[in-house]
């Protein structure tokens, strides 16, 4: 420990804080809870002084902003000392979990709809951080936490996110890179991020890697030298459909074997893409993340639970609402089309902000969703939880206004639904 309890750390503004705990190490240095002002934040602290363009580049970071909160953002710098250099962040709340006890299998996801969440909640992070002309530069599984509730993620270890085109010397674990950063073809930059980002959520839906298979085989272990191999001289995707040579190993990796093919054909050919054009093609190859984000708006927007024993699936994956693990057929209620979007409704399906406001970025916002009568749990209706009034129409021309918080039943075979601003919906029951 480089700091005793209750020591004063300066901070570059003149104020200080004070040391409460050490929370714990790694290879760039440490991190404590601290007291500052009224709050407790984290300070991380590097064991050895940065370049002064690191530092630069931190301050100005700290300076822009967080590009959205699912980021633990940077935000007052220590003074520099002969011990080093530090900044303080905001604590990761306790509900927050390591992805890398996921991908161990010690922490899941409530349910799968929380998974895609998650995975849209990702996506969506990161579309706003190139938005803002950065790129995280050093994506892995140590830098991500989600809630396992609702699928809301947290970015962490952000103080080497840089602006497009600067590079600050760090390049990252190499299962993890872009072929060309394995190589030291290119720096991490914003093309490279969505190579990687494509790895982090392959791993998420299927706990496996895209270039772990047959080829494994050909090294005794696992070193430096049998990384810069596959993962970046001779990559071979493991669903790549035109090279079978480095499929995943039976018995070695049930997982993938067994949940790849129950994703999405759509899901599915991003990741080929990505994986075998993008290996090459960075610029046209790799899925973007908007792309990402409409494709897990899609899939989060057809999932459906099975009512006898709780799996939920893709409802247009399996077309005759048949539950693909007990086999039981079951009622859907309805499908809701607004705009391009096409949403299943069954029990606490719910609409977001996103689908009612063409500029909304707002994923997790609900403003609609699937309620049961208290006194009647078969009949169903759809409560209105936006802020403006809602007006619906049947078959026969008859109409209502919805308000805010009100309710209409679904036991209708069609209606028109005018969310207001334009926006209107179509709702026909199976």
């Amino acid at each position: 420990m480089l700091f005793n309890i209750a020591q004063k750390v300066k901070l570059e503004n003149g104020e200080f804080a004070i040391i409460k705990k050490f929370l714990g190490e790694g290879g760039q240095g440490e991190v404590y809870l601290v007291s500052q002002g009224s709050r407790d934040y984290a300070l991380k602290w590097y064991k050895m002084l940065p370049s002064e363009s690191f530092i630069n580049n931190l301050r100005n970071n700290i300076h822009l902003g967080q590009p959205s909160n699912d980021f633990l953002w940077p935000l007052r710098l220590t003074e520099k000392s002969n011990q080093g250099v530090g900044y303080l962040m905001d604590l990761r709340p306790s509900i927050f979990k390591d992805f890398i006890a996921f991908l161990n299998a010690k922490v899941k996801f409530s349910s799968h709809s929380a998974l895609v969440t998650y995975c849209l909640n990702l996506t969506n992070a990161f579309k706003q951080l190139h938005q803002r002309g950065y790129s995280y530069q050093d994506l892995n599984d140590g830098s991500f936490f989600f809630n396992p509730d609702n699928g809301d993620a947290l970015i962490c270890d952000n103080d080497n996110v840089a602006k497009y085109g600067t590079n600050l010397g760090i390049m990252g674990k190499m299962k993890y890179m872009a072929p060309e950063v394995v190589v030291k073809k290119n720096l991490p930059d914003t093309h490279t991020d969505r190579f990687s980002l494509a790895v982090i959520l392959f791993m998420t839906l299927t706990y496996g890697h895209p270039f772990q298979g047959e080829l494994l085989r050909n090294y005794p272990m696992i070193d430096e030298a049998a990384e810069y191999e596959l993962y970046g001289a001779s990559p071979i995707f493991v669903f790549d459909p035109n090279n079978t040579s480095n499929r995943p190993i039976r018995g070695y990796h049930n997982a993938v074997l067994k949940l790849w093919p129950e994703l999405p054909n759509y899901v599915k050919q991003e990741f080929i893409k990505t994986f075998t054009e993008g290996l090459l093609d960075r610029e046209n190859g790799r899925t973007t993340e908007l792309k990402w984000v409409k494709t897990f708006q899609k899939y989060r927007d057809e999932i459906v639970k099975c009512p006898k024993c709780n799996f939920e699936y893709p409802a247009q994956t399996y077309p005759k609402s048949t539950c693909p693990k007990c086999k039981l057929n079951h009622e859907i209620l309805g499908k809701l089309t607004i705009n391009n979007h096409l949403i299943y409704l069954d029990s606490n399906k719910e609409i977001y902000q996103t689908h009612i406001d063409k500029t909304s970025s707002e994923y997790g916002k609900v403003v609609g969703r699937v309620v049961e009568n208290k006194n009647n749990p078969n009949l169903k209706g759809f409560k209105n939880q936006s802020d403006r009034e809602w007006k619906i129409t049947d078959i026969n021309g008859m109409s209502k206004i919805i308000p805010p918080e009100g309710v209409f039943r679904l036991d209708i075979k069609q209606l028109t639904i005018d969310f207001g601003e334009g926006i209107t919906g179509e709702f026909q029951s199976i």
